[in-house]
């Protein structure tokens, strides 16, 4: 973490202001142009600045990270385009025959429009056409492309449409007489040599957008590509153009023949393929999405025996562990998360990503009432959100832990001097979340419920026992609420937020009032390690592609 400074004037003097210096990783300096960054903390003020200069220099990463990908989307969006090989022509003759002829063959019309289908497969130009001909053949060509064509690909291409029209209108014609055989001219017709619609690059567009949470890095990333290499290597080609709704459906029956679960398959299975289509549907580079409406029976919404959520005995457990005494080895950091989150989940219902990620500065105190203040970067909704924190925390010295961090500077449950150069899509503060959730499963032997938001459908259950109003409910523990349009008009005034806060009821945890528990170290036998890395290797969802 970088430490606030005051630069020195042309006299030698320093300034008042405080300022932070950071320097730029080697992967960004092409797109920053620079080597180190200074930016003002807009401050006189020490304490001020050890506070501010966190989220500064997030902000900065933020937005080197946001540089790199506009520069990696714009040489996606724009390559070098090569042209047509002698080959692609040939394929586009093959393509052009298809379109037109389904775009007839399934109701060729009548007798006499069956004499128009052999008309134009015997002449689908006059000879006073030449000028659309090479205006046809232009504009097919500059779109397959990407470049103008030359006259001499022009020249070459002519006869080729002429072919294509040919056919597809022979075919119309004798679908008309009944006769729906294959064409055997296609069968000597080659494909392109490089994909219309390349599907790997496609779903890297996909990823590249800012809503996609940490892109080509994230979660959506590591979890979809497979399913996309996976249906790539089903399909037998890459070419997202030349994939059907008939495909889409032999795809969905493949993977329920092979017992993956139908919500698995809706879910994922699907939905990544889906995703990616609909970008490029929308973007006009796909003429269908061949994956729309393709739907998984027998798939439930929602289960009445949904199991994920903390019973009391399971959250009495977890509470009274938080104020165990950890081991000597754990850092303060761990032993800080251990101690709080499991609390601050329990009383607001947040995603424990957006608690582990919380720094000094997103604790403030509103209008007389503390609150969480969480900033959209570390929500799922993207938009910032305000919780008030229970009366509960505060009884147990959360303020005084808060304040102890705020001197210091530093975020309140990681410190960014430990960090070993991972990924941004793998910030630290997840990377806590995710012990936390081991600390759970292995120490605390809760191996049936997810250990992190598992806290989040116990708060929606104690709520509902409640006078708590659902719309209130709903904005302070992240859910996109569907109370109708009108839930989403004027603000949420924190003194409203505090008054449905107070309504939540306390934890009885005797715990809180017995000294520290002492620790006590069990070690495991082999055959107990093997068989909780055994039950890890089941809780974890499958990820193989077969």
């Amino acid at each position: 973490m970088p430490t606030p400074i005051r630069p020195k004037k042309a006299n030698g003097k320093e300034q008042n202001v405080y300022w932070i210096r950071k320097k730029v990783p080697q992967r960004y300096r092409t797109v920053v142009g620079k080597t180190e960054v200074w930016r003002s903390l807009r401050t006189t003020n020490r304490r001020t600045a050890n506070q501010r200069i966190a989220v500064a220099s997030a902000e900065l990463e933020s937005e080197w990270a946001r540089l790199a990908r506009e520069a990696k989307r714009n040489s996606k969006d724009s390559p070098a385009k090569a042209r047509l090989t002698h080959q692609d022509m040939y394929a586009l003759r093959r393509e052009l025959h298809i379109k037109i002829r389904d775009a007839h063959i399934a109701e060729p019309g009548t007798a006499l429009s069956a004499l128009r289908w052999l008309a134009l497969a015997a002449e689908p130009f006059d000879g006073d056409d030449e000028e659309y001909l090479d205006r046809d053949a232009r504009e097919i060509l500059a779109q397959e492309s990407g470049v103008t064509p030359t006259d001499a690909e022009v020249e070459k291409f002519k006869p080729l449409l002429l072919e294509a029209r040919k056919g597809g209108y022979g075919d119309i014609f004798r679908a008309s007489k009944g006769k729906y055989g294959e064409n055997p001219d296609l069968k000597d017709l080659p494909q392109r040599t490089k994909p219309k619609v390349d599907f790997l690059e496609a779903f890297e567009l996909y990823c590249n957008q800012d809503r996609i949470k940490g892109h080509l890095e994230g979660p959506t990333a590591k979890r979809w590509k497979p399913v996309i290499k996976g249906f790539i290597n089903w399909i037998g080609h890459g070419d997202l153009a030349r994939v059907t709704p008939h495909d889409a459906v032999r795809w969905r029956d493949f993977k329920l023949r092979q017992g993956i679960a139908p919500k698995a398959v809706r879910d994922v299975w699907l939905a990544a393929p889906r995703a990616v289509a609909t970008h490029m549907f929308n973007a006009l580079k796909l003429e269908t999405n061949p994956f729309a409406g393709i739907k998984v029976e027998g798939v439930k919404a929602w289960k009445e025996d949904d199991e994920r959520g903390f019973d009391p005995d399971q959250a009495l457990t977890l509470l009274s562990a938080t104020v165990a005494i950890p081991s000597r080895l754990t850092s303060i950091e761990m032993k800080a998360a251990r101690r709080w989150v499991p609390w601050i989940c329990a009383y607001t219902g947040a995603r424990v990503n957006e608690i582990t990620s919380l720094l000094p500065s997103d604790v403030q105190q509103i209008l007389g009432h503390w609150c969480f203040v969480l900033r959209p970067e570390v929500t799922k909704s993207k938009r910032p959100r305000c919780v008030p924190v229970h009366k509960h925390l505060i009884a147990q010295g959360f303020l005084k832990y808060l304040e102890e961090r705020r001197r210091i500077g530093k975020p309140l449950f990681y410190d960014p001097a430990r960090a070993r150069g991972g990924k941004n899509a793998n910030p630290q503060w997840q990377k806590v979340a995710e012990r936390l959730g081991e600390w759970v499963h292995k120490s605390l032997k809760v191996t049936d419920v997810q250990p992190n938001h598992g806290w989040r459908h116990l708060w929606r259950e104690i709520v509902r026992g409640t006078r708590m109003k659902p719309e209130l409910c709903d904005y302070m523990c992240g859910h996109e609420g569907k109370s109708g349009t009108g839930a989403r008009y004027g603000k949420r005034k924190v003194s409203v937020l505090a008054k449905e806060m107070a309504l939540f009821p306390l934890f009885k945890v005797p715990a809180l009032s017995r000294p520290p528990a002492p620790l006590k170290r069990v070690r495991r036998t082999r055959a107990q390690m093997a068989s909780d890395d055994a039950a890890q290797m089941t809780r974890r969802p499958a990820r193989a592609v077969s």
